[in-house]
């Protein structure tokens, strides 16, 4: 049986192979779109890792004959077929590629070289030779977009300051594009959040350039005080970048805030921030601009104008989670609040206000420019009818949703919303799990049964949780879906759905994980890395019960009943442990799977900082068992040693790792720092630390999670 990721609409299997052949010998057939020299040049991309395929021996060739043209092709949508679509005959004599358009003819030669299965050399030394199944193959994807929403940058300088592909440089993200096509996924949506990752001479003081911060040196065990560029600050690679995309067929959208988290202005400038209730002690008080001051609209509008201006294909939009309060200036409260019945709403009569400013300023830039919105998150989930109508009435037509309702909710408030704004204005919904895991200090969390008592989580999301939201998406023919891709290292699976179930497949879920390690890694490596991946057990820091800042995101609070599923990860942990090792080696002596190193630095730090975390999970429930005060200490003790293993293992690989406090609210995604405080308070009542330090300030929008929605 042929095997293919993302699942194929029709394969007739012929029911052989073709001779061996050492080299892919492209001829050109009948010219379209692509003249011949773009073609070679698109297929050597598009055989990025496997470049010897089309430079082997040309005494054992097999031809492939690239003919433009899919007259008299029957597809169940032939507009999607001609768009990006192909077909692709392979017969022992050769292979025909037939395509209409770029994306058809880049997704064809991706399905060609995901067929190949390569024999070893005869010799020692010698090059391996392929072969390919007969077969004819007539694919096309079911909506038109499959997006992923990677991080150029993630709260910079609010939050944090970089973590994974927030560190990478051009050849990195290169690497990362073709990954992406390899799953034909056609749209970036690079989200952009704290200070700006470009340069921005009207408002350098908004860059980010020269930020201050605490890195680990090893050598000398301790903290050095550096200042830090983002990689594209310092080698200006964005509009590279972007044009390799559109060459490659993707469009790339600036994912950033509506009105929040836009550059460093509210970093630098406190006094233009929104105004929050006086003695409310809402913390996130810093990431809004108040609306009333036009100096801070100008600059909103700069910065979209800017944006536009870099090249990228349009915007997503975020409006910030938080609902329960809106500016409460005199100007605001009597421009917003006099029309408004609730903050919720005033913040959405502004923002509908802004909105508008920001598409005629993008659309005067780029008139061909995607105009999108994550908006309408905040509780109430359940949406008033005509809430919704009033939504649509006060955006203009081409305004996009790249968010729709799916979790926390019936399945009937997706139908509203396609009924309030057609279905081909439904670009995305909440398919966030792996957004979700890169809010725990690097651990590794992608499938249910990677958490303790997942069915007791007030926070759901997970690969499974993605893949039903792709699977009604593709099934009411929305216009597309965005999975979140916040990390890459260790979680590839992650994208791997995005494109298998956005392409419009609806392989059983447990079948696609093997199947696709299995298609990346071979059949007999890909079965043991899935069970490695379903193996891992993760409980986040703030999960025992001493630790009593909020964190929403994993919030199960561990139990004595928890106990018997802790000792046994501790059972099962050299086990896994030594099996990633393993892997790791087996990979690294392999060409063509060593590039997958990075991965498994991550999973192997993961491992063994989970292992610290068993320890300090149990020590804090002997504490809070005893009762004889000694034992409460020694109790202690042992959490603080945990805790502090923990942090070690950290800080053998990441970058990120101290507190963030610019803003005036201290947050780290190192629950670290916290529980320090915490166990200091403990053993001093007489000298608290009142100032908490938040596990990420993105938990501060999504506190209402864990209390039940309120």
């Amino acid at each position: 049986m042929i095997t293919l990721l993302p699942e194929a609409k029709s394969v007739d299997e012929f029911g052989g192979t073709t001779a061996e052949f050492a080299l892919l010998d492209l001829r050109p057939g009948t010219i379209g779109v692509l003249d011949w020299a773009e073609q070679r040049a698109l297929a050597a991309s598009r055989f990025w890792d496997l470049p010897s395929a089309l430079s082997g021996d040309p005494d054992s060739a097999l031809p492939v004959l690239l003919e433009s043209g899919l007259d008299g092709v029957a597809a169940a949508d032939l507009e999607l077929l001609r768009e990006q679509g192909y077909v692709l005959e392979i017969v022992p004599e050769g292979v025909t590629l037939r395509y209409e358009q770029r994306q058809g003819f880049l997704n064809g030669l991706t399905s060609l070289k995901l067929l190949l299965t390569t024999q070893d050399a005869a010799t020692p030394g010698g090059a391996a030779s392929f072969v390919l199944p007969t077969c004819r193959i007539v694919d096309h994807p079911a909506i038109p977009v499959r997006a992923v929403a990677p991080t150029f940058s993630w709260y910079a300088g609010y939050g944090r300051l970089g973590f994974d592909m927030q560190l990478w440089g051009y050849e990195e993200w290169v690497s990362y594009l073709n990954h992406c096509l390899d799953y034909k996924i056609n749209q970036l949506n690079m989200v952009m959040y704290g200070y700006w990752p470009f340069e921005f001479d009207k408002y350098p003081e908004t860059v980010f350039r020269d930020i201050g911060v605490e890195i680990w040196n090893g050598e000398n065990a301790r903290w050095l005080k550096v200042k830090f560029s983002h990689p594209n600050i310092v080698d200006g690679y964005l509009g590279h970048f972007l044009d390799l995309a559109h060459r490659l067929g993707v469009k790339v959208l600036a994912y950033v805030g509506l009105n929040s988290y836009n550059g460093g202005w509210t970093i630098k400038h406190p006094e233009k921030r929104m105004t929050p209730p006086a003695g409310s002690g809402f913390l996130n008080d810093f990431d809004s601009l108040c609306l009333s001051d036009d100096e801070n609209v100008t600059y909103l509008l700069d910065s979209m104008r800017t944006i536009a201006g870099l090249g990228f294909d349009g915007f997503t939009l975020e409006e910030s989670e938080e609902g329960f309060w809106f500016c409460e200036c005199d100007r605001c409260r009597g421009r917003w609040h006099a029309r408004a019945s609730s903050p919720g709403e005033a913040k959405h009569l502004a923002n509908w206000w802004l909105l508008q400013q920001i598409y005629d300023t993008v659309r005067a830039v780029n008139p061909q420019a995607i105009v999108g919105i994550r908006a309408f998150r905040q509780p109430p989930l359940e949406k008033d009818p005509e809430f919704l109508a009033e939504a649509v009435r006060s955006m203009p037509s081409d305004v996009m949703l790249f968010w729709a309702p799916a979790l926390y909710v019936p399945p009937t408030e997706f139908d509203k919303w396609i009924a309030a704004f057609g279905a081909d204005r439904i670009w995305g919904r909440d398919s966030e799990s792996n957004a979700i895991t890169s809010t725990m200090g690097r651990l590794f969390r992608v499938f249910d049964r990677n958490l303790v008592r997942y069915v007791d989580e007030p926070n759901v999301q997970s690969i499974e949780r993605d893949i039903e939201q792709h699977l009604t998406s593709v099934a009411k023919r929305v216009h597309g879906i965005n999975g979140y891709m916040f990390e890459w290292f260790g979680l590839f699976m992650h994208q791997w759905a995005h494109g298998n179930y956005g392409w419009g497949s609806r392989l059983d879920p447990d079948r696609f994980y093997l199947l696709s390690c299995e298609q990346a890694f071979g059949p007999a490596l890909g079965p043991r890395v899935l069970a490695v991946l379903r193996g891992i057990l993760t409980i986040h820091e703030s999960q025992i019960p001493l630790y009593t800042t909020p964190f929403p995101f994993q919030a199960n609070t561990m139990t004595d009943a928890d106990i018997p599923r802790i000792r046994a990860a501790i059972d099962d942990h050299e086990h896994l442990l030594s099996e990633i090792r393993a892997l790791r080696a087996q990979f690294a002596a392999h060409p063509r799977l060593r590039t997958w190193d990075n991965h498994w630095a991550r999973l192997d730090n993961a491992e063994r900082r989970n292992r610290a975390i068993y320890d300090l999970v149990l020590a804090a429930l002997d504490y809070e068992r005893s009762v004889d005060p000694e034992a409460r200490a020694a109790a202690l003790d042992r959490v603080e040693a945990a805790n502090e293993a923990d942090f070690a293992i950290a800080k053998e690989m990441f970058f990120d790792l101290n507190p963030v406090g610019e803003t005036g609210v201290r947050s780290c995604m190192m629950p670290y720092h916290e529980l320090k405080r915490v166990l200091r308070n403990l053993r001093h009542p007489d000298a608290q630390d009142p100032n908490p330090i938040c596990s990420g300030i993105e938990a501060l929008g999504w506190l209402w999670l864990s209390n039940g929605g309120e």
